[in-house]
């Protein structure tokens, strides 16, 4: 269901004959997170069937809660969404008030206002919100299956503008870590070497 490319290790840890493909499946050594890294985008007009996929998954394994990671293209967000953190929220059928506050706290708050979705859309609650995800992959399907299904998600989407992007990563890295409260004494995040060639350091000076 996604475009089927390969290449070298994406971290520097892993063995240099191991190659990276278009999905990928870490876990804890307690089982206690699992992780399934996306490198790939869906292939055309399959972003509805790959998020199938993905709930058949998320209910095979009994997951007790899904947290998706994605981003959001922030030249086309509404009014709403122009100040405030960079970093959002939005909950389906989850109902974990510790986390809650904990979002609340590190001021991921949600991804707009139900009372200024409200007089735009004609409805309230996650379904509203998705209007405000844009360029988000399979976001939007994903959360609309998993709310039909009952399956409990915490999304936290990133607002993000075309680019260097490395800085918008390791912000959502921080705010992932300490809403989901995953490790501790963490000083700071250590960029894979793979990141070096996702942008050029200078601009070629044979251009000119």
């Amino acid at each position: 269901m996604v475009v089927p490319v390969s290449g070298p290790p994406g971290y520097d840890h892993q063995p240099a004959a191991q190659r990276s493909v278009p999905l990928e499946v870490f876990q804890t050594p307690d089982a206690r997170w699992t992780v399934v890294q996306q490198r790939a985008p869906p292939l055309p007009k399959h972003h509805r069937l790959f998020a199938r996929e993905m709930v058949d998954f998320i209910k095979s394994h009994e997951f007790a809660q899904v947290v998706l990671l994605t981003s959001s293209d922030a030249a086309l967000r509404g009014d709403a969404l122009i100040d405030g953190p960079q970093i959002r929220s939005l909950a389906v059928n989850c109902h974990d008030e510790a986390l809650a506050e904990r979002l609340q706290a590190l001021s991921l708050g949600e991804l707009a206002p139900h009372s200024q979705l409200q007089s735009k859309v004609g409805t309230e609650g996650p379904t509203a919100q998705l209007a405000q995800l844009h360029s988000s992959g399979i976001a939007k399907p994903l959360l609309r299956l998993c709310e039909s299904e009952g399956i409990q998600v915490v999304a936290l989407v990133a607002l993000v503008n075309e680019g260097d992007n490395i800085p918008d990563a390791i912000t959502m890295a921080n705010a992932t870590n300490a809403a989901l409260e995953i490790t501790s004494g963490l000083d700071q995040w250590r960029p894979p070497k793979t990141w070096e060639w996702l942008m050029p350091a200078s601009t070629p000076t044979s251009m000119f």
